[in-house]
């Protein structure tokens, strides 16, 4: 219990048993397999946005522009299927190429420019949804071809097929944060920067590499969001960055970097979706949930300030 209870996500775990218990005695709706599984479901695209969004926290960054460049691979891998008649496996890895090219232009002007992360990705915030906009002119497009729908709908072995994406989604970065050089790195990187260049860390190549990663979790991200709409234009996944960063840091991964873990991302995005499921089962208005959800992510940052404070005591 005691390396259970250090873990950064030991915290979030106990959130979301918490908030479970007490949406269950609110409402008889909400504990039913249905219900559960449709949260896990709708948690899916802030979840995959989070997983890339917390290796750049890990490193002390911030990705402001995730859920612009999701709007930008979604919007023009829609548009390729349903107005150009693209085959749908070749929009599909253009979707991933325009993630991975957005990372490679953010890691670039984070990491060889030295551009603060905000600045890049704050710019990115309105620039890739505009060039979402622009390249479709600023059409939805609807009926999306195979594989979509299974994509969005399916299921295997009974489970639907946004989780499964995930599930696999979360154990291969679990994998890269742990077994991999990048994952050592990243943590380094923000735990220290300037100790991990001293020992011989290529910073600069290896923080490319972690906007990269988020660039290419926007992708999957956006393949799920359009799956699941049948449709896909520049106004997808509006306001889905703050869902994204929030995620983040509930899951327990400090905003100073160096210290997090994936796992807890992917409670803090069903920690965020279980708020506003059980405030829609008790017809608790939109604003209200929003101000619920700003109110929870302005007392985990305080949290986390704490934490650290108490860290460099020690």
């Amino acid at each position: 219990m005691k390396s259970i209870t250090r873990q950064e996500w030991y915290g979030a775990l106990v959130a979301v048993l918490v908030l479970g218990a007490l949406l269950s005695a609110a409402s008889p709706y909400f504990l039913t397999t249905g219900n559960l599984s449709n949260i896990l479901v709708q948690a899916s695209v802030i979840a995959l946005l989070a997983g890339g969004q917390t290796f750049v926290i890990l490193t002390g960054g911030v990705d402001l522009a995730v859920g612009a460049l999701t709007a930008l691979a979604g919007a023009v891998a829609g548009h390729m299927m349903v107005k150009l008649g693209v085959d749908p496996y070749l929009c599909i890895a253009a979707a991933f190429a325009i993630g991975a090219a957005v990372g490679l232009f953010n890691g670039y002007l984070v990491a060889f420019v030295g551009i603060p992360s905000f600045i890049v990705t704050l710019g990115g915030l309105t620039l890739w949804r505009g060039l979402a906009f622009e390249s479709t002119g600023g059409f939805d497009n609807s009926g999306m071809p195979d594989p979509l729908p299974f994509i969005g709908y399916g299921q295997f072995l009974g489970v639907p097929m946004p989780i499964w994406i995930t599930g696999v989604f979360f154990v291969v970065m679990a994998f890269i944060l742990s077994s991999t050089k990048l994952g050592r790195y990243v943590y380094a990187m923000g735990s220290n920067e300037m100790g991990a260049r001293q020992v011989g860390i290529n910073i600069r190549w290896y923080k490319l590499g972690v906007y990269v990663v988020s660039g290419l979790s926007c992708a999957l991200g956006a393949l799920v969001l359009m799956a699941r709409m049948d449709s896909s234009s520049g106004k997808m996944a509006q306001m889905f960055e703050l869902d994204a960063i929030a995620a983040v840091i509930l899951g327990g991964t400090s905003l100073f970097g160096g210290r997090g873990s994936i796992w807890g991302s992917l409670l803090g995005a069903v920690l965020i979706t279980m708020i506003r499921n059980g405030m829609n089962l008790m017809e608790i208005s939109q604003f209200k949930q929003m101000m619920a959800i700003g109110a929870v992510v302005i007392l985990a940052v305080w949290i986390d300030v704490i934490r650290r404070q108490r860290l460099l005591k020690k």
